[in-house]
């Protein structure tokens, strides 16, 4: 993250300034976000701009997305729009910009969302510095999709992938600060190492368990700020220290006891979890590796997990009560550690049952083992 955030701290002055109140950094979470409008980065630096209806609109929810590859001049443009019928797939549908035609839109091969042509899509960047009214009509209905924080949302993308001033920028071609065009990352590669599955059911013994109970806090600081917090601040794994005021609230109210679970990893580690902290809609645990032949070295995976299985440590969380968006990352035993695989938001909330879009700030290559050495 420190090497990302010193790219785009480089020439700062030089560039033209976004709406004051818009936020967010846009490699994390929801990304960069203006209004109605977000701008999500990944690793790779491929950068996907989603805009959404008005939020008064969320019986007619719509959102357009641009996948926008690093020097290449034209976004993949996509759009989703929901009614209150179960028929997601309007075979009539049109794109309209300011009261003006656009032509069909094209189903996409699995009928979910629909594709925008070149033409279509270069006519809303065209757009997109100027007031614009943005329709999808189908038949008798009529959704619309919000221009508002489209132009600061591209001009930000158009800063993380450099290109201000250049040919292939979306909104500021005429910038008198010229960047130079990144080009696009790697996708880090990570092997998969060999893990117990679950039907290996390989349990840890009855003694085994029991000395790591006793044991686990010797090897890790419960006491830890980023844990436990401050006074004034709520840490990642409250639950996980006897003497934090949420740890005794829990046990006031509830018969659960907040026990540590272990699992075995494979012969030579164990996976240490705890309740970190519960909600009325999410829960998270804490995972960490444990390296059996040297239990004080264990290692904070993650304090925001779910579940473990196969080699994968996985969190999932919603991003608001009623699930109509999603948050999740997974981690994947690479034989030392357990190694970011991905992380994403399904974008923001506006009406799509599970979101409309899967938005990555993280990507990678997993290439999985099948030996079954140990």
């Amino acid at each position: 993250m420190k090497k990302i955030m010193a790219f785009m701290t480089i020439g700062i002055f030089s560039l033209p300034a976004v709406a004051s109140d818009a936020y967010g950094d846009p490699f994390e979470g929801w990304g960069f976000v203006k209004d109605d409008w977000q701008v999500v980065c990944d690793n790779t630096l491929t950068c996907r701009a989603a805009g959404y209806a008005d939020e008064s609109m969320f019986d007619m929810p719509a959102s357009i997305l641009l996948t926008v590859i690093p020097k290449k001049a034209l976004p993949i443009a996509q759009i989703q729009f929901l009614s209150e019928t179960s028929d997601k797939t309007y075979h009539s549908a049109e794109l309209w910009l300011n009261g003006k035609n656009q032509g069909m839109l094209q189903p996409d091969a699995d009928g979910s969302a629909y594709d925008l042509t070149a033409k279509q899509t270069q006519h809303l960047i065209n757009h997109a510095r100027q007031n614009t009214k943005i329709e999808i009509r189908a038949g008798d209905k009529n959704w619309s999709i919000s221009d508002k924080g489209m132009s600061a949302v591209l001009l930000k993308l158009d800063e993380v992938q450099g290109r201000v001033g250049t040919p292939i920028a979306l909104v500021s071609q005429n910038h008198t600060s010229k960047q130079i065009p990144k080009s696009a990352k790697p996708k880090p590669i990570i092997k998969k190492a060999f893990s117990y599955s679950e039907k290996e059911n390989k349990t840890l013994s009855a003694s085994k368990q029991a000395y790591f109970q006793v044991n686990i806090n010797k090897w890790i600081d419960i006491d830890a700020k980023e844990l436990i917090g401050s006074e004034d601040d709520m840490g990642d794994c409250e639950l996980i220290n006897p003497k934090t005021d949420a740890y005794q609230r829990m046990q006031e109210y509830s018969s659960d006891r907040l026990d540590w679970e272990f699992t075995a990893a494979d012969a030579k580690h164990t996976l240490a979890s705890h309740l970190c902290w519960q909600g009325a809609y999410n829960e998270s645990y804490g995972y960490w590796l444990i390296d059996n032949a040297n239990p004080r070295s264990s290692q904070l995976i993650t304090t925001a997990g779910n579940d473990y299985s196969d080699g994968e440590i996985w969190a999932m969380h919603k991003d608001r009560g009623i699930g109509d968006c999603w948050n999740h990352a997974i981690w994947v035993w690479n034989g030392q550690t357990f190694a970011k695989s991905e992380d994403s938001s399904s974008g923001m909330c506006r009406g799509f049952a599970g979101g409309a879009w899967d938005l990555p700030t993280y990507v990678s290559e997993v290439i999985k083992n099948d030996s079954k050495a140990q």
